[in-house]
């Protein structure tokens, strides 16, 4: 939500997608995030495959003009394999539909987080080019 905010103060039209599918009331939430902001939201269903939703949000992002997609994926462990294949497959889905755009990738982690940081990003990096932590 502030970092919509923050784009949209800055002049730029922003698009949020809720890929977070599987946390309760995440949709919700970001929803309500999109109402503060000033930002449409796109979502799907409780439990819909994530990258189903990246890629109705990029098409979305198209249709409009739209300068910013932010995309919310749910928080992942970086020692689960499923997880980290459905973010490959989301990064698959945004490499394809949006190849010329470009893309910025944020690990948000924990401030308790402590070394297993580390460790963590350098997994995540295996699945998805991170531009920052």
């Amino acid at each position: 939500g502030k970092l919509a905010a923050l784009l949209k103060n800055q002049g730029h039209t922003v698009l949020l997608s809720a890929a977070d599918t599987f946390r309760a009331a995440a949709i919700d939430q970001l929803q309500v995030w999109g109402q503060r902001s000033g930002c449409d939201v796109i979502a799907h269903q409780e439990g819909s495959d994530p990258a189903a939703v990246i890629y109705d949000g990029v098409a979305a992002a198209k249709a409009r003009g739209v300068d910013v997609l932010i995309r919310d994926t749910a928080g992942r462990l970086h020692n689960k394999k499923n997880l980290m294949d459905e973010l490959a497959k989301i990064n698959r889905v945004i490499d394809r539909e949006a190849a010329d755009s470009k893309k910025e990738t944020f690990l948000v982690l924990n401030a308790t987080t402590g070394q297993n940081g580390v460790n963590q990003a350098k997994q995540f990096m295996e699945v998805t080019d991170l531009t920052g932590i």
